[in-house]
């Protein structure tokens, strides 16, 4: 079928690299075709950083949205102007291996794919996980931050899982080993919120981000799969065997917990890292 992809390159960004975006893209809807409804999916690629910074910026101040620090992200995607957009920056990519590049805008083909709908960057708050947040310690502001960084890595299980059962696992299987090839930060962060219950819940759903991709592609059986296991637990090894064990176990549990919907889905896993004994 015909790629329904439309390129938009700012100033300097090297066609040839435009060219591969469109590609890989087209490759996903070879799979997938297109759903009922989604015509358009927008790819948006900046030449710097600084740029992508720009952009951001402004969106927040346009639209009003509470969004997080999206250029720490390989590439990004949403639906705040009621279709599905993937933002690309090239700086943020470059030396960065084409079969992490290309997992990448597979990736994000998918998030617009299954994923290309405001409801999917909404979130309520029920008054029970309002009440389970207040317990544990978080205020509004970081009850936000805990939803936020959830409802991405779930939105990536979905992904993940969907493009490993279409034969694209490979591609997942490469981003989930460039991720966890450098944990610095993450440990800096670790050492630095370990004796604040409430903050260790925040960066509890970030490692899940990185954490619930490699448990789809376990569910999934993809070759690899158990090795990349083993690599995270190298990466992670500043933990504990039992905190390691425990956030495998929390994200065994959100993932079986499931949901009708994402939203329900959100709100268990939520509730599960607030009510988890971290």
């Amino acid at each position: 079928m015909p790629n329904p992809v439309e390129i938009v390159s700012h100033d300097g960004v090297d066609d040839s690299f435009s060219e591969k975006i469109l590609t890989w893209s087209g490759e996903v809807f070879e799979k997938s075709g297109m759903l009922p409804g989604l015509t358009r999916v927008c790819i948006t690629i900046w030449k710097t950083v600084d740029e992508l910074h720009a952009f951001y910026r402004d969106e927040r101040e346009e639209l009003g949205v509470v969004i997080g620090n999206e250029t720490d992200f390989l590439a990004t995607h949403d639906a705040w102007r009621g279709y599905p957009r993937i933002l690309i920056c090239q700086e943020r990519l470059q030396g960065i291996s084409d079969a992490v590049v290309r997992g990448v805008v597979h990736h994000e083909i998918t998030h617009a794919v299954l994923h290309g709908t405001p409801e999917f960057y909404t979130f309520r708050f029920s008054n029970k996980l309002q009440e389970a947040a207040r317990i544990a310690g978080l205020d509004e502001n970081l009850l936000q931050q805990c939803v936020y960084l959830l409802s991405v890595a779930i939105k990536d299980f979905e992904v993940v899982q969907w493009l490993a059962v279409r034969g694209f696992g490979f591609g997942q299987l490469a981003i989930a080993e460039y991720i966890i090839s450098d944990t610095e930060e993450d440990h800096r962060i670790w050492e630095l919120v370990y004796d604040f219950p409430a903050l260790r819940r925040i960066a509890l759903a970030a490692f899940l981000k990185t954490l619930l991709p490699v448990v789809a592609l376990m569910a999934c059986d993809i070759t690899g799969s158990a090795a990349i296991r083993d690599r995270w637990n190298e990466a992670y090894g500043w933990l504990s065997e039992d905190e390691r064990e425990g956030i495998f176990r929390l994200a065994r549990n959100i993932v079986a917990d499931g949901g009708d919907s994402f939203q329900e889905k959100l709100e268990r896993a939520s509730y599960r890292v607030l009510q988890d004994p971290w």
